[in-house]
């Protein structure tokens, strides 16, 4: 039986704007099982983005608790949590937010380095990402050699580096068009199932939404099927 390796159990998001009270999420629960792909679909200002934040640890929850591999999250510290997204959870954003004056190769190892992994393993890792990504003949290249595409395609290797087990994109074709949105698709559902990732995506598109393993709607702060 899949492990269950997010879930988010009751979850509010309220903030405070212009003297008001805004009810972003009202109590949310979900989970991703390992290996499971699932999509986020809703409005633009709806709460996606907060919902993604809250999931990955980049913002905390109002009320509720997330559960990542079996650790409640909840009360941990700042520097607990940094550890968490270091070492359990991969983002991918719909700007890929790549190191400029670094290669393709070198976007992919720092991260590795970063979590004390040597240069030579996080060498061999970068390489065999890169070319399961069919960048085989690019990995020398910079940012600004690569195609739209291909930098795309560095950020979700860089997001896959570290083996986490969690998997978070954010609209992750959103600035590619539809032959090379879906290549990289194609790359990064082949991928969590061979890697056992949990993996959750935020997006617009209903087509790429009803590929996945499931697939729910955020609306007025509440889940539905």
């Amino acid at each position: 039986m899949k492990k269950v390796i997010l879930e988010l159990k009751d979850i509010y998001k309220n903030y405070r704007q212009a003297g008001k009270e805004l009810h972003i999420l009202k109590g949310i629960c979900f989970s991703v099982k390992e290996g499971e792909v699932a999509a986020m679909l809703g409005q633009s200002g709806v709460g996606k983005s907060t919902f993604l934040h809250i999931a990955g640890l980049l913002e905390n929850a109002t009320k509720g608790d997330i559960i990542i591999d079996g650790q409640s999250c909840a009360e941990l510290s700042d520097i607990e949590r940094t550890k968490i997204r270091r070492d359990k959870i991969g983002f991918v954003y719909q700007f890929h937010h790549l190191l400029p004056e670094f290669t393709a190769l070198e976007n992919v190892s720092i991260p590795q380095m970063s979590a004390g992994i040597s240069q030579r393993k996080a060498n061999k890792r970068s390489v065999e990402l890169l070319e399961k990504m069919g960048l085989e003949e690019r990995m020398t290249h910079k940012p600004s050699q690569l195609s739209g595409g291909e930098q795309q395609r560095v950020a979700i290797a860089r997001s896959l580096a570290n083996h986490p087990r969690i998997l978070l994109a954010d609209e992750p074709t959103g600035n590619l068009d539809e032959e090379t949105g879906a290549a990289v698709l194609d790359v990064l559902f082949k991928i969590s199932k061979e890697e056992n990732i949990a993996a959750l995506f935020v997006t617009h598109n209903q087509s790429l939404a009803d590929r996945m393993d499931q697939c729910f709607y955020l609306r007025n702060g509440k889940i539905e099927i």
